[in-house]
């Protein structure tokens, strides 16, 4: 028993010491998920061994802490905070508890009501049957009295009281432990959503809450400028708000932009409603703003529908949202619901899958890339974030390690945000002596790392024979936008690699059917069809080529407009910085980039070896020279039945047109093929134009 409230104690610790880094410090270790985890267990912990219970355990009280940097407030009802369910199972449960509470509580009233009319019956017809309703009556009753849910958006801001006397704002304060706050009327006061006064006849005293937020675009502003100024940047738009609602200068929080959405009310005089949807329709009239997606459901397939239309809306919101708050709309039944120590029987929050969590970092690896930049990655202690096991993050370069201040053996807060690849946002817990250092030595080949210049981030390998850059550069030369080799893939190139039959650029001309017969899976209609590949791939016009050079600087679209202008590879070889500048698309930095790129006579020698093996070396005049789609932008969606999608790319741009990967309100044309998914959509609902195979047919003629 010793080890069980030795545990208990720790958790009970634990919990405190992480409430004072949320609240207090705005500076947390762990993230929401692994703070709930915690509180989970400690509440089962003190479920099965009751002998160990406290009323001054956290899980008793409302997470918060009062700061004496401010003045006192005393709520005038305490501000609870809400249980906390993760799984579609779970809204279940909570939903049957509610129905089954709500059903007991309709079924008492209807026996009543039942019981007085059969008194009142009895005394006329001598009757004295006390029947009691069934429990289908009782369903019906409650169907009668159209039950209904309000769904909102969980805001991931910082929940604050405002209090109005007589319609003017009189004291904005934070929840602080749920029964006291701390006063920052001046700074609430500095909120734009925030009205001094209330409009529409308002009640003599009214306390209403909701939640203080910082929307992404102002939070990426305010973490660019703290950077800029060598500064620890917030590690979520939470964190910001709450750092920016508690400074002691209300010019400092005026200055950050914070927002404001209206959500629940604690005390009011002179006014009464009926349900929560009449009190936000209220609020709205005296001029707070409301959330937009905010929804009425009347059964529990309406409210998982909803969570799951939020869950994929959640990343086009201007703000964030870490989830989804369901509550009873009726005020009378929310009464009879009542309330635990801490949260409100009648409402429950819906967290969505955590975005950020915290791991160790076990090792910070360096790779080399195709144009010889030295890229470091980090390798994690494996852990769960947005519904995937984490293992790696990314770590951009080493002006970025050194800013984190981060090394391996550190805690780190990971963050993966729109299903990308995951990020380390800060250092929690640092376990290690200073930050990473960038190595002396490629890994690769073990040539000198440099830095060309102060401006660039990047630290790269200048060896062009590096074999960690001449493999990416395979990859990258064989690609579909480059020299489009079908069947060439990575498994191909690393066996003929280790078989050493692939040293150069050109030595994949002078491969033969032999060598591919030699590989794993290869048979002779696989060989047969790669041979043939490999020989188209040399009637590829000079843009393919410059493209699969990898030219730095230099995408497929610049290499398209400087074939077009030069048309051979000699006169690219000839040209100057000048000459290049005179293109409209081509500034100082590519201009240099591209002069720098011919001048190299390792790049003659390439060029020099593909057209002995027979490599195009020039940009053909367009087939359909004209002007029909100048101005024109084309969305390719679907598969079409007599165009490759790289046929009619080339099609619009012979034609003046361009093409563009996704759909917007400047998009000319939507081409649909079968199949069509989601661009399709986006163009019906954008009022675009979309056109058929017969229809681009048409245009083209």
């Amino acid at each position: 028993m010793n080890d069980i409230k030795n545990k208990i104690d720790h958790l009970r610790k634990g919990i405190e010491r992480h409430n004072k880094l949320y609240y207090a410090k705005q500076n947390p270790e762990i993230s929401d998920t692994e703070y709930d985890n915690l509180v989970k267990e400690l509440e089962k912990l003190e479920r099965d061994y009751p002998l160990f219970a406290s009323k001054d355990s956290p899980t008793q009280k409302v997470s918060g802490t009062v700061s004496s940097s401010f003045e006192k407030v005393k709520h005038a009802v305490p501000m609870l905070s809400l249980d906390n369910t993760y799984s579609e199972e779970e809204i279940g449960k909570w939903y049957e508890r509610t129905i089954k509470a709500i059903t007991n509580y309709e079924l008492q009233i209807a026996n009543e009501n039942g019981k007085a009319h059969r008194e009142n019956t009895a005394s006329c017809n001598d009757s004295n049957q006390d029947l009691p309703l069934q429990t289908d009556e009782a369903g019906e009753a409650i169907q009668k009295s159209a039950l209904s849910f309000t769904v909102e958006p969980k805001i991931d801001g910082v929940s604050a009281s405002l209090t109005y006397v007589n319609g003017v704002l009189a004291i904005g304060a934070t929840r602080g432990d749920g029964e006291t706050g701390e006063d920052i009327t001046e700074n609430i006061k500095t909120i734009r959503d925030i009205p001094h006064k209330l409009k529409d006849n308002p009640p003599a005293f009214f306390e209403l809450r909701g939640e203080v937020y910082m929307d992404k675009e102002s939070f990426a502003a305010i973490n660019e400028e703290i950077i800029e100024n060598g500064g620890q940047k917030f590690a979520n738009p939470r964190n910001a708000a709450s750092g920016s609602l508690r400074q002691k200068n209300p010019q400092i929080t005026a200055s950050r932009r914070l927002r404001f959405f209206v959500h629940s009310f604690g005390d009011i005089k002179g006014l009464s409603f009926s349900t929560h949807s009449d009190f936000l329709e209220y609020c709205k009239k005296c001029g707070f703003k409301l959330q937009k997606d905010i929804k009425t459901c009347r059964s529990l397939k309406e409210i998982t529908d909803f969570s799951l239309e939020m869950l994929e809306k959640r990343e086009t919101l201007p703000y964030e949202i870490d989830g989804l708050v369901i509550k009873v709309d009726s005020y009378g039944l929310q009464k009879e619901l009542g309330y635990t120590n801490k949260s409100p029987r009648w409402a429950i929050a819906y967290k969505f899958p955590a975005k950020q969590a915290t791991t160790k970092l076990n090792q910070i690896r360096v790779q080399v890339g195709r144009t010889g930049i030295i890229t470091p990655s980090a390798v994690l202690e494996p852990v769960p974030l947005a519904g995937v096991t984490i293992s790696h993050a990314t770590l951009h370069n080493f002006e970025e390690i050194e800013r984190l201040n981060v090394n391996e053996g550190d805690t780190v807060l990971i963050e993966r945000a729109g299903d990308v690849i995951p990020k380390i946002v800060k250092v929690t817990v640092k376990n290690s002596e200073g930050f990473f250092k960038p190595p002396k030595h490629c890994p690769s080949c073990q040539s000198e790392i440099v830095k060309e210049s102060e401006e660039e981030a990047a630290y790269r390998c200048v060896n062009p024979e590096c074999p960690a850059q001449f493999r990416r550069h395979l990859i990258h030369f064989v690609s579909r936008n480059a020299m489009n080799i079908d069947g060439f893939g990575e498994v191909v190139i690393d066996q003929l690699l280790e078989k050493e039959k692939l040293k150069t650029l050109a030595d994949i001309y002078a491969l033969t059917f032999d060598d591919f017969l030699g590989l794993e899976l290869f048979k002779e209609k696989k060989a047969n069809n790669l041979m043939k590949s490999i020989a188209e791939s040399k009637k590829r016009p000079l843009s393919k080529l410059l493209f699969a050079l990898g030219i730095r600087h230099a995408g497929e679209k610049v290499s398209e407009i400087i074939a077009k202008r030069f048309i051979t590879m000699d006169a690219l070889f000839t040209a100057s910085v000048g000459d290049f500048i005179k293109i409209n698309e081509i500034g100082d930095v590519l201009a240099v980039s591209l002069k720098e790129f011919f001048e190299k006579p390792e790049m003659r020698h390439i060029t020099n070896a593909l057209k002995a093996a027979g490599v195009n070396m020039t940009e053909p005049e367009s087939e359909n020279p004209g002007t029909a789609f100048e101005g024109k932008t084309f969305v390719l969606t679907g598969e079409l039945a007599n165009y490759t999608r790289e046929k009619a790319t080339e099609i619009i741009k012979s034609l003046g047109g361009r093409t563009s990967s996704s759909v917007s309100k400047k998009t000319s044309y939507v081409l649909a093929g079968a199949e069509a998914g989601s661009k399709l959509e986006k163009a019906k609902e954008l009022g675009v134009q979309v056109i058929s195979e017969a229809e681009f047919e048409e245009l083209i003629k």
